[in-house]
């Protein structure tokens, strides 16, 4: 008994160790390699997505203006788009541009398309120039896209200037403003600058006794773009309670967005005084699109009282051509710079050529930012009444803008839409060809006025690799016949303005001669003049010295000193 048991014993250890080898043996250490499968998104922005938006839609970054930056971008690849950031940066004019710089997109799914937007705020310091937005979508994993540009304009903060310019009271049938009687008294509210105004509110405040029967004393306005008129009635009455004996006091408060760039009116109205018959009408203008409002005679004191002539003679013709916005019109990229202020120079040039001079306005034409074909057709035009007069027609020729010369110094005039390297190919307007035009056939005097400096300085050296100035030609020796020359500057001289007067500093002063004089001053009295006032008022603003210079054709000898304009 104890031997067989002893016996199953040892074969359960046997077994049992037997079992424990086997498991071990299963249990080994094994190397097992997964490989992860990789789906990457492709990201791309969307053909065409890509625009910029501005409140004005002038396509530019105006100071105090919000902008919008939006595209779509899409996800054409096998995997979805996580972690996806746009980072923005910005070269060229910044000052006063602020928007983020960093923003996160959400998940962009295969097939999916998402519009993604950024914000350009323009602070009051925005400047004039050109700003490069670079955006780029970045992925975690590297899939993210190239890098893409979106070049905008930036404009400067433009003053307005909101204020009352006109007031009137009528209303009642006496005619006189008494007591008891209700009046009306009508504001005529005007923005005198260029700027836009935003927010512009009005306040109507009146001494105790004075009632608005209106009930409009408070008005807003959402805006009020340059030059831009409001009228405003206010049904008005006097009670007995009214402490005064004659003087009414009346404050009108006038408030925009900045808090700056309006002015209160104090109006004083007296008992018993007699009222006007009429209201004050306001005609809406058309504004000139391609030129900034100009006005006048809050900006310079010789674009305000223009002295009038009453003798009109119907037989002098004047073209008068300001030549301004050069980066507007022209197609080409290599854009020539804008000449400031020749608008208006032409522009109040023709007033007095109208009041002053006493040339019948529907014989004066006035262009602005001509371009090529409208510039060659109003010569052509002006040479032609030159044809037609049969030498009994007195003829004025004034200009304002670019001037250049081709490499060998023949000069030209610039229309908008042509640049300095496009002159030989027609694009210019040779001035020897118009002085062979305009002398073609007899007059009784011919005057041609530029404004213009026909040097290379600024325009052709700065595409001219070889950097060399070049000398215009003198093309004076050309001129036969009655024709005098009145030129803004000589030789490689350039033609300045001055932002305080808002005007080529030349034609300031030409106008302002004919002003002091009531445009009776002779030729020769007008070129000692120019030649003093013109380089001593640029050298008392620290710029370049221009040097005006009239002359005549040589068989004229000295007799055209004695002409006037």
């Amino acid at each position: 008994m104890k031997q067989s048991l002893f016996v199953l014993l040892t074969l359960l250890y046997v077994q049992f160790v037997f079992a424990q080898q086997t498991v071990e043996g299963l249990s080994g250490l094994y190397s097992i390699s997964i490989t992860k499968e990789v789906k990457p998104p492709i990201l791309a922005i969307t053909n065409g997505s890509l625009v910029f938006n501005d409140a004005n839609n002038n396509k530019a970054i105006d100071a105090s203006e919000d902008c919008k930056i939006s595209f779509t971008l899409e996800n054409n690849g096998m995997g979805d788009g996580y972690g996806l950031k746009l980072a923005v940066s910005a070269t060229g004019s910044t000052l006063g541009i602020v928007f983020n710089n960093s923003q996160t997109i959400p998940t962009l799914k295969v097939g999916q398309k998402i519009n993604v937007e950024v914000t350009v705020n323009a602070k009051i310091n925005t400047v004039d120039g050109k700003i490069n937005f670079t955006l780029k979508i970045e992925e975690p994993n590297g899939f993210g896209t190239d890098a893409f540009q979106m070049e905008v304009s930036t404009f400067a903060f433009v003053q307005p200037l909101v204020e009352v310019v006109d007031f009137t009271i009528t209303g009642n049938t006496t005619g006189v403003l008494t007591r008891r009687l209700p009046f009306d008294l009508q504001v005529l509210i005007q923005n005198t600058k260029p700027g836009t105004a935003q927010n512009v509110k009005t306040k109507l405040i009146l001494p105790d006794g004075v009632t608005c029967l209106t009930s409009n004393e408070n008005n807003d306005f959402t805006e009020l773009a340059g030059g831009d008129k409001k009228s405003i009635v206010y049904a008005l009455i006097v009670s007995d309670r009214f402490q005064g004996t004659s003087d009414i006091p009346i404050k009108l408060k006038i408030n925009e967005k900045y808090n700056n760039y309006a002015k209160d009116k104090d109006i004083v109205l007296k008992l018993n005084q007699t009222m006007s018959e009429n209201k004050i009408e306001v005609i809406a203008e058309k504004q000139n699109t391609n030129t900034n409002i100009v006005i006048g005679s809050l900006i310079s004191d010789v674009d305000k009282e223009i002295p009038e002539t009453p003798d009109k003679s119907p037989n002098r013709y004047a073209l008068i051509i300001g030549n301004e916005d050069y980066t507007s019109y022209c197609p080409n990229p290599a854009k020539e710079p804008n000449v400031k202020y020749a608008a208006n120079d032409a522009i109040i040039f023709s007033e007095y050529a109208e009041k002053t001079l006493g040339i019948s306005k529907e014989r004066i034409t006035l262009i602005t930012n001509a371009n090529s074909i409208v510039m060659k057709r109003e010569l052509t035009k002006f040479c032609t009444n030159i044809k037609l007069t049969d030498g009994k027609g007195e003829f004025l020729l004034y200009y304002s803008g670019h001037g250049v010369p081709d490499s060998t110094g023949n000069t030209y005039l610039l229309p908008v839409d042509q640049t300095s390297m496009d002159i030989k190919d027609g694009g210019g307007i040779k001035i020897s060809n118009i002085y062979t035009n305009l002398t073609k056939f007899p007059t009784l005097k011919t005057t041609v006025i530029w404004d213009a400096c026909f040097s290379s300085t600024g325009l052709l050296v700065s595409k001219n690799k070889s950097g060399l100035k070049i000398n215009p030609k003198n093309e004076t020796s050309l001129l036969k016949g009655n024709i005098v020359i009145v030129a803004s500057s000589q030789g490689t001289e350039p033609s300045q303005y001055d932002e305080r007067i808002q005007h080529g500093v030349f034609t300031y002063y030409l106008l302002k001669k004919l002003k002091e004089t009531k445009g009776i001053v002779t030729l020769i009295e007008m070129d000692n003049y120019l030649k003093q006032q013109v380089p001593l008022h640029l050298n008392n603003i620290n710029k370049p010295l221009q040097n005006p210079e009239i002359k005549g054709a040589q068989e004229l000898y000295d007799n055209w000193k004695t002409w006037k304009l």
